[in-house]
């Protein structure tokens, strides 16, 4: 029979199992900020493909005025 040493166990100890639970408590996760998330991440994206258009807009301008 095999003994292992007393640091070295094959389950996870009682405080490694704690904080895997808070880890998934921590952080905000009402609809409220779920809504407020999304709605930032989407006016990111319209900025973004906003500034995309305009640049093409300008550099066609750019090129008609040659």
């Amino acid at each position: 029979m095999m003994t292992m040493p007393p640091d070295e166990t094959s389950m996870p100890s009682a405080s490694q199992q704690q904080r895997k639970e808070k880890n998934k408590i921590m952080g905000d996760r009402s609809p409220k900020s779920n809504q407020k998330m999304s709605s930032q991440k989407q006016a990111k994206a319209n900025s973004a493909s906003d500034k995309k258009a305009q640049a093409i807009a300008a550099k066609q301008v750019a090129g008609k005025k040659k």
